[in-house]
């Protein structure tokens, strides 16, 4: 007895993104916003979890907004309510970081610096 696999859907994004442009009432709209909240939940629990000492990561989704795009590895892993890191930036982003921020002191000479309490679910895998 052969199987064979089941049939994909003919759905594409092109198509889903027709359908919400030119077809979907408000009552659609509401249910696809409330989908993209849940999913986008899941997906920032899934990028926390999956975070761990040793990982290298990009920051994003983030504020202050001067850290969005700073790369470094992962040095301590907090777990709570939220799931916290510590990061130590590549000689790269320490030294973005250095003139991007007022708020942050980083002394001449440091290559790599490292900040701490930043949300797990903000660190995307290098």
């Amino acid at each position: 007895m052969t199987t064979t696999a089941p049939e994909q859907p003919d759905f594409t994004l092109e198509s889903a993104i027709g359908f919400i442009t030119l077809h979907a009432s408000q009552p659609d709209l509401d249910r696809i916003a409330a989908a993209i909240k849940q999913r986008s939940l899941a997906l920032r629990e899934a990028r926390a979890a999956s975070v761990s000492e040793g990982s290298l990561v990009r920051l994003g989704g983030i504020k202050p907004k001067y850290l969005v795009g700073l790369t470094g590895k992962v040095v301590d892993v907090r777990h709570g309510k939220i799931t916290r890191v510590e990061v130590e930036f590549d000689p790269a982003s320490t030294e973005n970081l250095r003139y991007s921020s007022s708020r942050t002191i980083i002394p001449e000479g440091v290559e790599r610096y490292s900040m701490d309490g930043i949300p797990a679910s903000c660190c995307f895998p290098q």
